[in-house]
């Protein structure tokens, strides 16, 4: 493919491609990058929600379908493009793995879309979609916490006792105590009325030697 071919190529975007088979493509493939939008942001649980992450989303699933109708069945095109995009570096790290599977869905959803596969998008996002919900519903009932815990001389065995009886998983993950300031942080397990009962608890009980409680809502891992 020469130079003028080339440019032909990008301007007449292919001759299997016309103006409103890219307009259908590009409108269906919003939809979809929207239907993930709305899936991410009902199905979120962790501490802070990033709205400008969830909108990259959406414009991930359009630029994929983007270049699918530009790479087309083209081997030069799809060549240079790959060579092009080898060079592209992310500096930011997803530490998350829903994230990760989330972006990947949304590159696949562009995949199908831009090929005009839109029965395939459609109903696989679908069974995707259904699955981030029942799964999330079936498996994640309980809230994990970081239960943080500060005071002069806490009582360790009655804080605990009184943990169990809520009936609440917990774990001590890292105490530390000074001259005058005793900290213990616990991964515990509450649902979803019990945030505020286990604060108010803790926090009018004087003997128990707790000056300060925190409770942070978490999703991951903590080593140790």
């Amino acid at each position: 493919m020469n130079d003028l071919d080339l440019f032909r190529y990008l301007v007449d975007g292919t001759s299997a491609y016309t103006l409103e088979t890219i307009a259908l493509n590009m409108a269906i493939t919003t939809l979809l990058g929207l239907f993930i939008f709305f899936v991410y942001k009902k199905t979120f649980t962790g501490v802070l929600y990033s709205l400008s992450f969830n909108v990259s989303i959406v414009v991930i699933t359009m630029t994929t379908a983007m270049v699918i109708m530009l790479i087309g069945s083209n081997l030069a095109i799809s060549l240079g493009m790959v060579g092009a995009l080898s060079i592209v570096r992310f500096r930011s790290a997803i530490k998350e793995p829903r994230d990760l599977a989330f972006l990947f869905w949304a590159i696949s959803s562009g995949l199908s879309a831009g090929t005009g596969a839109f029965l395939i998008a459609g109903v696989c996002s679908v069974f995707i979609a259904a699955f981030i919900f029942v799964f999330g519903k079936s498996v994640y009932s309980d809230c994990c916490y970081l239960l943080v815990l500060k005071g002069n001389r806490i009582q360790q065995q009655d804080a605990e006792k009184a943990l169990k009886g809520f009936g609440i998983k917990y774990k001590l993950r890292m105490q530390n105590s000074s001259f005058d300031c005793m900290e213990m942080t616990y991964e515990v397990y509450l649902k979803k009325q019990r945030p505020y009962v286990i604060v108010e608890h803790f926090s009018e009980n004087s003997e128990l030697g707790i000056s300060e409680v925190n409770l942070v809502s978490f999703s991951g891992e903590v080593t140790g």
